[in-house]
């Protein structure tokens, strides 16, 4: 009986091949959507669920309350990992520190680049489950001056991960051993670093003692792993209990655990701790729902398409009645119909996937894998995902074709009624509702890059390189190196500053206060110190006041302030105003100057107050040079400043990038997950419209006749399209009234995340 059914199936598909075509081209496109997002979605979901114990380990993340407000870091002092040995809940800890950027090499210093350090401690290879190819977990973070490194790092190092015992060379005359070779961390995991260094290296007994003193700051992540069933809140409780009673400060503060699945989701608002970009769970969610609704609509053209066509069909299921066929026989045929074009759709949808991959891997930075090695899960859930396409397509046409009396039928007397022919209209305004959501959210989200693209910063980005001062040598240069610079032919303009726009560093806060505030500590703002150049460089309008003079010592206590900190202050025209600012100690300093205010965050965040200081100030140093150039090939002149930095220091390789693309790592994920809703979008349209195609198609061959006649009778090809066209424009109509509100307030939920 099922031979039979398969046959029948095939030779039906084959009867009408163009429907068919139309049907297995949409399903595939339906389906090869659904699997790549859902590829993607369920490595967002499992996100750092790698480590066995991934449901005992939690963060340690600091929380302080100033003003009101309060601020989280994922950070915390030495001493919090140490509470193992005293609350019995703490099974493990595991403490890693970030430690600046240093040049990394062999022994024979062929073979340098720059590298971010990290120290940790031995309980790191205890908490974490990071798969360690080479080396002893229990030891390999245990001696100073050793190291341990990726399989990535070591084949770069040394063209192979047999690297144990081997010595790099890492801004320091002694070398480190090689005690541990990892293998690359994964894509869905909040940690990722090419080297960690043993903690003991960094802290001998008296740095030790020196971060040992006050609880309640700290540099250190921190990572603990709880006993099995542990009560996190009670956990919590005794560390806020033992910092309190150890340490008095001035602010109130309080320390949470996070549990590490969170860290992924819902870490919005806390600095510091993560090394992959966060993720949105409502962009997932976002992805979810679309990649359904492309499977869905596919499946929706199946169910038209198919009752659509049931009176070529007719007299086939009258003679299938007739001769005894029963209503269950002929649902079955119907459905493995179904299954048949869902299966051949599956195969060619595999064979895509397993195409496009690398490219879909490349442009969203995964590495997601299909094939009888992915998870269980993926294909227990593409399994699933077959009987549920073939089913939803096949079920309602098998139901109604089969429903049908046979007498009714062999007459042609079959009407489609109010009951089925309702059901179509409304999965067709269904279809349609959806296509003009998607094209509405489409061109909200591609103006939304546009705009990201286009928008005035308040300062120029373009033609700016950023070079970083990496030593004390580059540092006490600085100037003479500016100097240098500036004699290059290329070179336009240069400036010192501490930070720059855009920078993956934190940027240094501090208190100001003056007469018009009431606050005793004064208000948190942004600070960063310029010199002279940096108006010009950046292209930064001065509202009023001056410039920093250039050389000038008396500017070492003088100030800007954005407008929105001038704003905050009640400042209208610069003058000399005294302003006090805190960072520990007090100091009291002059506005000489307003500018307008610029984006140095990512333009989600809004507006925040900063104070400009001159570079001879007595909070940050110089961290960075920004060189303008003039339009043009500037490979030559990178070639001549990388050797006027060599001059100063030779140790130190010159690490740069270009301003306008490190301000795009602000948006890297969001252009990348925009890009993927605008792809999925126009797959949705275009499924909908193989659907329009194929009904309008199959509507003018039913009236091949009558469309004769009227073009016998004088009708012109315009009023044949209206003919055909009406009754579904009446259908896109009603869509289009449901639509639009959907879509609006949908879009504006979105713009205003």
């Amino acid at each position: 009986m099922f031979k039979n059914y398969i046959k029948l199936a095939f030779r039906n598909l084959k009867k009408d091949s163009l429907f068919s075509f139309i049907n297995i081209l949409g399903l595939t496109i339906g389906l090869v959507s659904f699997i790549l997002i859902a590829l993607y979605v369920f490595e967002e979901f499992t996100y750092d669920t790698q480590h066995k114990d991934a449901d005992s380990i939690y963060r340690v993340v600091n929380t302080i309350w100033i003003d009101g407000e309060f601020q989280q870091v994922a950070r915390a002092n030495y001493n919090i990992a140490e509470l193992k040995n005293e609350i019995p809940e703490i099974k493990g800890s595991a403490r890693h520190i970030y430690w600046g950027r240093t040049n990394v090499s062999d022994i024979s210093k062929k073979n340098i680049f720059s590298e971010e350090l990290r120290y940790g401690n031995t309980g790191f290879l205890e908490v974490f489950d990071f798969n360690l190819l080479r080396g002893d977990r229990a030891t390999a973070l245990e001696e100073p001056y050793t190291v341990i490194v990726t399989e990535e790092t070591a084949i770069k190092i040394f063209n192979t991960t047999d690297v144990l015992g081997e010595l790099l060379m890492m801004g320091s005359e002694r070398p480190y051993t090689i005690t541990g070779v990892l293998e690359n961390f994964p894509t869905n995991s909040h940690l990722s670093f090419n080297l960690l260094i043993s903690e003991s290296t960094a802290l001998n007994d008296e740095s030790r003692a020196r971060y040992k003193q006050g609880w309640k700051n700290g540099w250190f992540q921190t990572y603990l792993l709880l006993q099995e069933n542990a009560d996190v809140s009670s956990v919590e409780r005794k560390i806020n209990s033992i910092v309190t009673a150890r340490d008095d400060d001035e602010y109130d503060r309080a320390i949470i655990l996070q549990p590490l699945k969170d860290i992924h989701f819902y870490s919005e608002g806390i600095k510091d701790g993560y090394d992959n970009p966060p993720g949105n769970i409502y962009y997932i969610y976002a992805f979810s729902i679309i990649a359904f609704f492309v499977l869905l609509i596919a499946c929706i053209n199946y169910i038209n398409l198919t009752t659509a066509r049931y009176s070529k069909r007719a007299k086939e299921i009258a003679m299938r009645k007739v001769v005894g066929a029963s209503k269950k026989s002929l649902v079955g045929q119907f459905l493995s119909e179904a299954y048949v074009l869902t299966f051949i759709a599956f195969i060619l949808a595999i064979i895509a996937v397993i195409v496009l991959l690398p490219s879909f891997n490349n442009f969203t930075g995964k590495e997601l894998d299909f094939g009888f090695s992915s998870d269980y899960r993926i294909l227990i859930g593409l399994a699933f995902v077959i009987l549920f396409v073939g089913f939803v397509s096949g079920l309602y046409p098998a139901i109604f074709l089969s429903a049908s009396k046979p007498l009714s039928l062999l007459k042609n007397k079959v009407k489609v009624g109010s009951g089925n022919l309702s059901l179509r209209r409304t999965l067709v305004v269904f279809q349609f509702s959806l296509s003009i959501i998607m094209i509405i959210a489409t061109m909200v989200v591609f103006m939304q890059m546009q705009y990201l693209d286009t928008k005035d910063m308040g300062f120029n980005k373009d033609q700016l390189v950023v070079v970083d001062i990496n030593s004390g040598k580059i540092r006490k240069d600085a100037n003479s190196i500016k100097d240098q610079f500036l004699k290059l032919s290329q070179v336009r303009d240069v400036s010192l500053t501490t930070r720059v726009p855009g920078d993956w560093k934190e940027i240094t806060t501090v208190r100001v206060k003056n007469q018009n505030i009431q606050n005793e500590e004064g208000l948190e703002m942004y600070f960063l110190g310029v010199d002279h150049s940096f108006l010009s460089t950046y292209g930064t309008e001065m509202v009023s006041g001056r410039n920093f003079t250039e050389g000038s010592v008396a500017d070492s206590s003088a100030v800007f302030l954005n407008e929105t900190a001038a704003k905050i202050l009640g400042i209208t025209e610069a003058s000399e105003q005294l302003v006090e600012i805190k960072t520990g100690q007090s100091f009291m300093l002059n506005v000489v100057g307003i500018i307008k205010d610029f984006n140095f965050q990512s333009l989600k965040e809004p507006l925040a107050p900063m104070v400009v200081g001159f570079e001879k100030n007595p909070f940050d140093p110089m961290d960075y040079f920004t060189v303008k150039f003039a339009p043009g090939d500037i490979t030559t002149t990178l070639d001549q400043m990388d050797k006027i930095m060599l001059s100063s220091d030779q140790e130190n390789l010159m690490e740069y990038h270009f301003l306008d693309e490190q301000w795009k790592l602000f948006y890297k994920e969001d252009v990348m997950r925009q890009t993927l809703f605008l792809i999925l979008s126009i797959l949705t349209i275009l499924i909908a419209c193989l659907g329009l195609l194929g009904l309008v198609t199959f509507e003018a061959r039913q009236r091949i006749k009558e469309i004769g006649i009227r073009k016998v009778a004088g009708a012109s090809v315009g009023n044949i399209i209206k003919l055909l066209s009406k009754d579904l424009l009446k259908l896109v109509f009603i869509a289009a009234l449901i639509s639009f509100p959907i879509a609006w307030y949908m879009m504006d939920k979105w713009l205003m995340e």
